[in-house]
């Protein structure tokens, strides 16, 4: 497992999505994607998985986390607890052993389950280890693994929501539960009541129940009271800490039955809002309730690891964490004392090239300004030459209609675009004028625009069409249309 890597969590509780990202690094991991949570409302499984994929893929696409691990919250309702005492095994027996005891422990054949479990105590009498044995449905884990996988990231481990409520209550500098007391979890996930119950800090109960908004409280307290039926008296009488919303807490306590031996963790929602921004100004606006399995699923690197029930608990230990930050601490502070002498040196001739370029820049900003100078006289000089070359055209064709139209001939009109032509007038004989246009090709495409009409006078109305070449092809001849 890589040191440096993101991980997202994901937390499916109460029929709605949320998630999180965090960083893992030297150190504590670094929130570096806020919280999100959806709320997803298909009733049809098949539905709802789909809808949870696509907000999957788009939390992950838009903020570039694929390639990213992933660790999945197991909703509480998908998850069996039991507590067992057994023989003392090794541990390549226990697995079996364990197995063989599934059908008596939960309600669904072995097959169909992954399941864990870690050491908790010796029973009385000292004869037997106590054990504390988690699973899920098979079928549910590998769904969750297909929806990861085709948002683009690798599902790493899949915990209960009980070790990752834990995670998260730890990573917002909560103890839940220190060693022999009581600690009680307790959500409203709109929709449904969550309560989760660790004692000395490891969950043993974790239920949901699916009620109105403005039941949770009841139906939370409810769950707890069941959790602790089986404790003696004098555990319970000890005190509960409860962690749970604000507005469930009047007057510095829970108004329901037995509230005197709960005592409300102050202050939790303001210190995970905090654990869970990326920014500090933020915190106000982080979902705490309905994130709070995601960010904890991020989080948990220790808790029973359903999806490779090989592992007996996912993540470092503590003592290999340690070996490893000291040695990525070591390198680190070995890869940056080698280049100090260089980057001094460095720093040094930059800032004296800096200091040259300074000097120079005066005499920079004047050769600029003569070439800008420079550029603004040719573009005259250009524009000037333009305007001659056009002044002179209207002339030339001029004097070259003068020479060639014989005499008699008057011109009553004359119109000039572009180097095409076009004359009326009166003429004795106004077909003698065709040829005298196309002689030298100076005037090409000579055609006349309408008919030649005689006047009274016995003088010919014309009106010729042509296009004046300023510079005609050497030799060239008669040439252009036909009258």
């Amino acid at each position: 497992m890589s040191l440096f890597r993101t991980v997202v969590g994901i937390d499916p509780s109460g029929r709605r999505l949320a998630l999180s990202a965090v960083r893992y690094g030297v150190g504590r991991p670094s929130v570096l994607v806020s919280p999100a949570v959806f709320d997803l409302r298909a009733e049809r499984d098949q539905v709802w998985h789909a809808e949870a994929g696509n907000a999957l893929i788009d939390f992950v696409a838009r903020n570039g986390l694929a390639g990213s691990e992933a660790r999945l919250s197991i909703p509480a309702d998908k998850v069996f607890i039991a507590r067992i005492s057994f023989p003392p095994l090794k541990e390549k027996d226990m697995r079996a052993a364990l197995a063989l005891e599934l059908d008596r422990l939960f309600p669904y054949p072995p097959s169909k389950l992954k399941f864990n479990w870690f050491r908790s105590g010796d029973a009385e009498g000292g004869k037997n280890v106590r054990h504390t044995v988690v699973a899920a449905p098979s079928e549910y884990i590998d769904r969750w693994e297909e929806l990861v996988s085709g948002a683009g990231l690798a599902l790493a481990g899949a915990v209960p929501s009980g070790w990752a409520l834990s995670a998260a209550c730890v990573s917002a500098g909560e103890e839940a539960g220190k060693a022999g007391e009581l600690c009680a979890i307790l959500r409203d996930l709109d929709g449904s009541a969550e309560c989760t119950v660790l004692e000395s800090g490891v969950p043993f109960f974790s239920s949901l129940r699916v009620c109105p908004p403005e039941s949770a409280p009841a139906e939370a307290f409810s769950l707890l009271s069941e959790a602790l039926v089986d404790f003696p008296p004098e555990s319970v009488e000890a005190g509960v800490s409860v962690i749970a919303p604000s507005a469930w807490v009047t007057e510095g306590g829970f108004p329901v039955a037995g509230g005197e031996f709960l005592r409300p963790m102050e202050g939790f929602e303001s210190r995970a809002a905090e654990a869970m921004s990326v920014s500090k100004g933020l915190q106000d606006t982080v979902p705490v309730w309905g994130a709070l399995g995601a960010f904890g699923a991020a989080n948990c690197e220790r808790g029973p690891d359903l999806l490779s029930p090989g592992k007996k608990m996912a993540g470092f230990q503590s003592g290999a964490r340690v070996v490893a930050g000291a040695l990525a601490v070591a390198t680190l502070l070995l890869a940056f004392s080698w280049p100090a002498a260089i980057s001094l040196r460095t720093s040094r001739e930059v800032r004296r090239l800096d200091a040259e370029i300074s000097s120079l820049r005066p005499a920079v900003a004047r050769v600029e300004e003569s070439l800008a100078l420079l550029g603004g006289i040719e573009e005259r000089i250009r524009i000037l030459k333009e305007a001659g070359t056009a002044r002179e055209e209207p002339i030339l064709i001029l004097r070259q209609l003068t020479e060639r139209l014989p005499q008699g001939t008057w011109l009553t009109g004359l119109r000039i675009e572009d180097r095409k032509v076009e004359i009326d007038g009166l003429s004795p004989s106004a077909s003698e004028i065709f040829p005298l246009l196309t002689r030298d090709g100076q005037f090409r495409k000579v055609e006349f625009a309408s008919p030649i009409t005689r006047q009274p006078d016995n003088l010919e109305r014309f009106q010729i069409r042509a296009e004046f070449v300023s510079n005609p092809p050497p030799g060239s001849g008669e040439g252009g249309g036909s009258p």
